[in-house]
């Protein structure tokens, strides 16, 4: 989680081009933005559960914002209104995961009534526009309104789910920052995450099981990998500039399948 935004080397996925490229940065204030970001959640999480939004509900409206910028110059979608999907759907979970499912489904509404509404007034076909809305501001509200829902119902696998993430993104910055290819990084952030969850298993948090904590540590290492590359499916291009996409890729998938298995 040592921030992958700014100036970035971008490690390419087989194949060549760019559109599902993981970008790195190198340059820019790397070490110092990932650590904030770990230690704010830690902190606000050992304050207050519920202080984690002040957090996570502007990182997602960033992420929408920029998702949508890179969107605009190929396909207009307003970035102002992805911004609100996605930092209301991150807000939504302070009423838990049930306020978060309600959120989703009133989001899908409100896009089809948005992308109807732009009929006229963009050459983008009305179902299209109620795409690109939902595309920049459902997954990343969706990612950081299940890390507030997991922390505030199980705190525990909260704190869990950020060490293992927080490994793998650590590995994977370490390793695929300096490398050609696009198989070193996922996996030197797989075996520092493996590490990680050898010492959660030994400490078995609230409610894991000798039995269920492997399971877990293993879906967050795969929704790890899947959501980087995934984050980058969501931009036009992989290396399109959106650092709060970024920040929350690796918990675009952990997250939400974390929260439903969890409860």
């Amino acid at each position: 989680c040592f921030a992958r935004c700014g100036a970035s080397r971008v490690t390419a996925l087989p194949g060549g081009g760019s559109r599902l490229a993981v970008p790195h940065a190198v340059d820019g204030p790397k070490v110092t933005l990932g650590v904030a970001w770990f230690i704010g959640l830690l902190l606000a999480l050992s304050v207050s559960p519920i202080l984690l939004s002040v957090i996570l509900v502007p990182v997602a409206g960033a992420a929408a914002y920029q998702t949508a910028r890179a969107w605009e110059r190929h396909q207009p979608v307003d970035p102002v209104v992805a911004a609100v999907v996605g930092a209301g759907l991150a807000a939504s979970a302070a009423a838990g995961a049930t306020g978060l499912g309600v959120a989703c489904v009133v989001a899908g509404l409100g896009a089809g009534v948005y992308g109807y509404s732009t009929t006229g007034s963009s050459r983008v076909p009305p179902l299209r526009a109620a795409e690109l809305l939902l595309l920049a501001g459902w997954p990343v509200g969706l990612a950081a309104g299940s890390l507030l829902a997991l922390a505030l119902d199980q705190p525990q696998a909260f704190v869990s789910l950020v060490l293992l993430v927080s490994a793998y993104e650590v590995g994977d910055f370490i390793v695929a920052s300096g490398s050609a290819n696009a198989y070193e990084g996922p996996i030197a952030a797989l075996a520092a995450l493996a590490l990680v969850a050898v010492g959660l298993h030994l400490v078995l948090p609230h409610p894991f099981t000798t039995t269920t904590m492997p399971v877990f540590a293993a879906l967050a290492g795969v929704c790890a990998v899947l959501g980087q590359v995934g984050a980058s499916g969501i931009l036009p291009t992989g290396t399109a500039f959106a650092p709060g996409l970024r920040r929350l890729d690796s918990y675009l998938l952990a997250a939400p399948l974390w929260l439903l298995l969890i409860r």
